[in-house]
């Protein structure tokens, strides 16, 4: 069951801010929508009890270290304990728009140069948790907001790990954070010692072939992990479909090179992805 909290107990808990209503509850997170004195929207994020601390303070980290228009703000962070019971509070600007999700519909591609416009901004955001040494584990459309000018924004850092700070687990297993929609290769097979920010770009290649394609690469209906599992790593169909390749031929090879089963075939960094979709989109 996902981790809900009265509304009724958030508006006592922040009296000092006006409740707007609340958004969907995560498995450990129950979210608000309120506003300050000032009039500024915020999103309220209240932490369940049993949420990893180590997990909690990393997001934390993330978030302070990143000032970024394609990077959510943390405004503040809060704890408190009353009987025992401890409590995490996180207020973070609240994006005025909807999930990316509710924006890639299945047989519906997005125009290129509108694509190419999205993604060069996506890819600053992501370059700017490479410079920080920030690694997502977690791109997928649920996690980036997209604002009303149309712009996106990465959000939910919860599985982020830093290459500066020490590992939670003393264990090499590179599987279990994540979606595995989303997932690479190495987040399949590998070790966490294989995973690296190009494992967030072979994530940012499978959400540039949905907008582009209007559909997923590798997952169907109905498809099993190991199913899914075997496409990620082994299966090139969706590179020999008619209708990519009818698309233009910078766009193939780009789209192949940050799907490349291999990480050290993609591309280094985001900003070379953007550089390449300037080009290509004619921006």
């Amino acid at each position: 069951m996902p981790f809900e909290v009265p509304i009724a107990e958030a508006e006592r808990m922040f009296q000092e801010y006006e409740f707007i209503s609340a958004l969907t509850p995560s498995a450990q997170k129950a979210a608000f929508h309120v506003r300050d004195t000032e009039g500024n929207d915020l999103c309220l994020k209240i932490i369940s009890p049993d949420y990893s601390i180590d997990r909690l303070n990393r997001e934390i980290i993330a978030l302070q270290t990143i000032s970024h228009p394609n990077v959510v703000d943390l405004v503040e962070y809060t704890y408190s304990t009353s009987r025992s019971v401890h409590r995490h509070y996180m207020l973070e600007k609240f994006i005025h728009g909807r999930d990316l999700s509710e924006l890639l519909v299945s047989g519906q591609p997005w125009p290129r140069d509108e694509t190419s416009q999205f993604f060069i901004n996506l890819c600053d955001g992501l370059d700017v948790l490479r410079e920080n040494e920030i690694i997502h584990r977690d791109l997928k459309p649920s996690n980036i907001r997209v604002k009303e000018d149309g712009s996106p924004v990465i959000i939910d850092f919860g599985t982020a790990r830093h290459l500066r700070l020490p590992d939670l687990t003393n264990t090499e297993d590179g599987t279990g954070f994540g979606t595995p929609k989303y997932f690479s290769p190495e987040q399949f097979n590998g070790t966490k010692y294989d995973i690296d920010h190009r494992t967030d770009l072979f994530a940012l290649g499978i959400i540039l072939y949905q907008a582009i394609m209007g559909r997923h690469p590798f997952y169907q209906d109905r498809m099993s992990i190991q199913e899914l599992r075997d496409a990620v790593c082994s299966s090139y169909v969706y590179l020999e479909a008619d209708d990519f390749k009818s698309l233009p031929n910078q766009w193939q090879i780009l789209i192949s090179k940050v799907l490349s089963k291999e990480r050290a075939l993609r591309p280094l960094t985001a900003g070379q992805i953007g550089n390449i979709l300037c080009k290509i989109g004619g921006i």
